[in-house]
C-alpha cells in the first residue's frame, strides 16, 4: 500500500511540473520507471477521484479540479503568508521588481507567495519556480540557518553541492560558504552572466530562520541608485515580517 501511495504522489508531482500541458500514459510510466498497465490502473483510481484528469483516449492528463478545490481551502504556511505579503507588496511596488517567500521542508524549497513587479523585462518563471536548494539564493540562505541534523540529511539525499555551487564544491568549502552567509545575514547569487537573486532571513518567535525573503532581476538593472534601493528594501523588508510574526505569537 505504501509503494502505491508513492507512485500517487510521483504523478502528481510529475503533472504538476507543466500543469497545463497534457501527459501520456506513456510519458507517466517513463517517469515512474513502471510498467504503463500499472500506471493505468493508478490513474483510473486518480480520474475516479476527479483528482486528474484525462482529456481523452490516449491524449493524457491534466491536474484534476479536486487537487486545486484542496489548495483553495487555505493556502500552505498561512500564517508566514498573512504576515508576508502586505509588506512584499509594499516592497515589489517601491522597487518594482518582483519578490518571493519561501521556505524549506523536508529538503525541498517551495514558494509561498510570490508578487511580481510590472517591469517590461522580467526574470523568467523557470528561474522563479526552480526548488533546486543549491542553486537559488533563498534556497542557500535557508541552507545556511538549518539545524546540524537536517543539513546532513540534505547532502546525504543530494550530495555536495559540487558544480551546482562551485564554491562549495567540497565539505570544508560549504561548511565555510553556509558561515559565511549567516554572518553577512543575506545571499546575493548571480548565475551567470543575466540574473541576480538575493535573499534575506524572515525570523519567526523564537528568533529562528522560518523563512526567506527573496527576490529576481535581470543583472543590468542591479546596479547603482536601484541597487541600493533593493538592499535596503529587502533588509527592512525582511525585518518587518520577523517583527510581525514575534508579535503574532507574542
Amino acid at each position: 500500500m505504501i509503494k502505491v501511495l508513492h507512485k500517487v504522489f510521483d504523478i502528481l508531482e510529475f503533472l504538476a511540473e507543466t500543469p497545463e500541458r497534457p501527459r501520456t500514459l506513456t510519458e507517466i510510466a517513463g517517469r515512474l520507471g513502471r510498467h504503463p498497465a500499472t500506471c493505468a490502473n493508478i490513474l483510473k483510481t486518480m480520474v475516479s477521484r476527479h483528482y486528474v484528469e484525462q482529456i481523452a483516449p490516449k491524449k493524457g492528463y491534466l491536474l484534476g479540479p479536486a487537487l486545486f478545490q484542496i489548495s483553495r481551502q487555505a493556502p500552505y504556511r498561512k500564517d508566514l503568508i498573512t504576515a508576508a505579503e502586505p509588506l512584499m507588496a509594499e516592497l515589489a511596488k517601491t522597487v518594482n521588481e518582483t519578490v518571493l517567500l519561501a521556505t524549506l521542508r523536508l529538503g525541498r524549497r517551495y514558494i509561498l507567495s510570490q508578487i511580481n513587479g510590472q517591469q517590461q523585462i522580467q526574470v523568467g518563471p523557470q528561474a522563479l519556480i526552480q526548488d533546486a536548494i543549491y542553486e537559488t539564493a533563498t534556497g542557500r540562505l535557508l541552507l545556511a540557518y538549518l539545524p546540524e541534523h537536517e543539513l546532513e540529511k540534505i547532502v546525504t539525499e543530494h550530495g555536495l553541492p559540487e558544480s551546482r555551487w562551485p564554491e562549495a564544491g567540497n565539505p570544508a568549502a560549504f561548511k565555510k560558504a553556509l558561515a559565511d552567509i549567516r554572518k553577512t545575514g543575506r545571499v546575493c547569487h548571480a548565475p551567470g552572466d543575466e540574473v541576480v537573486g538575493l535573499a534575506f532571513p524572515v525570523r519567526n518567535h523564537r528568533n529562528e530562520v522560518t523563512a526567506a525573503l527573496g527576490l529576481f532581476l535581470p543583472r543590468f538593472r542591479f546596479k547603482d541608485i536601484h541597487k541600493t534601493a533593493i538592499m535596503k528594501g529587502m533588509s527592512a523588508t525582511s525585518s518587518a515580517i520577523s517583527e510581525c510574526l514575534g508579535k503574532n505569537r507574542a
